[in-house]
């Protein structure tokens, strides 16, 4: 906010300058705004400085810092009166006032001027004051207490109606007690709401909405699908209201609702009711006023029954068609995946089956190979071989002769080759040479026992047959059944 220039004040605004100033002893840079607000009108000036009203308005700096608002809009009020009932045949006129929102903030409290005519009559009140409060300037700070509260119950009580502000909510329910106390128990369901929620909740649910206005300086204020709310002009947005239904005389009641004649769907006043009247009276132009319209107002809402129904049942048809539509989606991946897995397990199978023919074939192999390895069973004429008896798993019982430095892994592969070897000395097997399978190495699928005392000869011990055995031995094959016949690969 910029600062006060006072060389750009006119003769009559530097008047009320000196003289609020020799009042109240403020900075004039600082009692400028003040005496903008109050019209340059020092007796209002001086009021609000001794009711402690700050120089700066707060609200009207922060509002200037927002974008501007809309002001009230009030345009097309027009008075319309209702058919009489003892009438029948007069034209009623039907002309509708559009009502719109209110605005409830604090800077939108109405400061009211005196009238003219209280003015005239305090005139040479307000020149002897000026000529006082010059003259006693110095004197200023032992008197403007007492005149500023003279002068602001003369001049403003009677006129300023806004009670102290509070929340539209807050009003409401004020008026509702305060109705109660004033004529006993209250069982009107009156809105505990402000105005603007009311208006707005009963033009989305297509309803009347019932608008009453007391106002405590008047002494005549005595008070389905009707929402009814109420207010004191004494506060902020109840006075709101009375200016927006342009109401003049209390109590006072209009009847609202959403009309479509005019091309809109704005709420607008179908009846109003200003001044004492019979309860007989208003009941029966309540009554005309509803009737008038209720058939539209019905139609409305059926309508807007009808289209909610169809907007239901277009949203439940597009949740269905999404749900089935899902639940396809949901079996053709169930069906794409069962049909991979079976593909996938097929192929494993396969190769399972392709491993194993190609393991059997290479232990064939390699049995082959290793039986043509074998060395001859040693003569008589070797004196230090050792005689084995083997007992075979088909109970079959061999028995050879080893050299006593042989391997151990001589023995074990004689038993694994027994039908090779077996072959080859009958004659029977070819007697091509066989290469030993490329990429594997075997593993023996059995162990041999000494039964008495029970020793297992294992092979990955290693050792000669001779230390291992001894001169001799019957031993046993026992076969391991977890390994199965022989496994291992490089």
């Amino acid at each position: 906010m910029s600062t006060p220039d006072i060389s750009q004040l006119n003769p009559a605004q530097q008047e009320a300058l000196q003289t609020y100033t020799a009042v109240t002893d403020q900075d004039p840079i600082a009692a400028i705004p003040l005496l903008q607000r109050c019209e340059w009108n020092v007796q209002i000036a001086i009021a609000r400085f001794f009711d402690g009203e700050p120089a700066i308005d707060p609200v009207a700096e922060a509002r200037a810092a927002l974008p501007a608002t809309s002001a009230r809009q009030t345009a097309n009020l027009q008075y319309e009166s209702l058919l009489s009932s003892t009438r029948p045949s007069t034209t009623r006129q039907n002309l509708e006032d559009v009502v719109e929102r209110v605005d409830t903030s604090a800077a939108a409290e109405t400061q009211y001027r005196p009238s003219f005519l209280f003015s005239l009559i305090f005139t040479p009140v307000n020149i002897i004051y000026r000529v006082f409060t010059t003259v006693f300037s110095p004197l200023g700070f032992l008197v403007p207490t007492f005149l500023s509260r003279l002068f602001n119950r003369l001049l403003y009580q009677q006129s300023r109606p806004v009670r102290r502000a509070l929340p539209p909510a807050e009003n409401s329910r004020r008026f509702i007690r305060e109705f109660g106390e004033e004529y006993g128990q209250n069982t009107l369901p009156f809105q505990e709401s402000g105005f603007n929620l009311t208006l707005d909740n009963a033009k989305k649910d297509f309803k009347f909405l019932l608008v009453v206005l007391l106002s405590p300086s008047h002494d005549e204020n005595h008070t389905d699908e009707l929402v009814l709310w109420g207010g004191n002009v004494r506060d902020s947005e109840a006075y709101q209201v009375s200016a927006s239904l342009q109401c003049t005389k209390f109590p006072f009641a209009a009847l609202i609702c959403q009309t479509t004649e005019s091309g809109s769907s704005a709420m607008t006043v179908i009846m109003r009711a200003a001044g004492p009247m019979p309860a007989s009276e208003l009941v029966a132009k309540l009554g005309t006023a509803l009737t008038a319209h209720q058939a539209q107002l019905g139609a409305t809402r059926a309508q807007r029954v009808e289209q909610e129904a169809s907007r239901n049942l277009r949203e439940e048809q597009d949740s269905a068609y999404e749900r089935s539509l899902a639940q396809d989606r949901e079996r053709a991946r169930r069906r794409r995946e069962e049909q991979e897995a079976a593909e996938r397990a097929q192929r494993e199978a396969q190769e399972q089956a392709r491993l194993a023919e190609e393991k059997k074939q290479k232990v064939a192999q390699w049995k082959q190979w290793r039986a043509q390895t074998l060395p001859a069973e040693p003569g008589t004429e070797v004196k230090d071989a050792i005689r084995v008896s083997i007992r075979m798993p088909s109970g079959e019982r061999v028995i050879r002769k080893f050299r006593a430095e042989a391997d151990l892994d001589e023995l074990y592969a004689f038993v694994d080759c027994h039908d090779n070897v077996k072959s080859r000395e009958g004659g029977e097997a070819s007697g091509e040479n066989v290469d030993e399978p490329a990429n594997y190495s075997h593993e023996y699928g059995f162990r041999l026992v000494s039964p008495m005392p029970r020793a297992v000869i294992e092979l990955h011990n290693g050792g000669s047959i001779g230390e291992r055995i001894g001169r001799g031995a019957n031993l046993i094959v026992e076969p391991i059944e977890e390994d199965g016949e022989g496994t291992g690969e490089e």
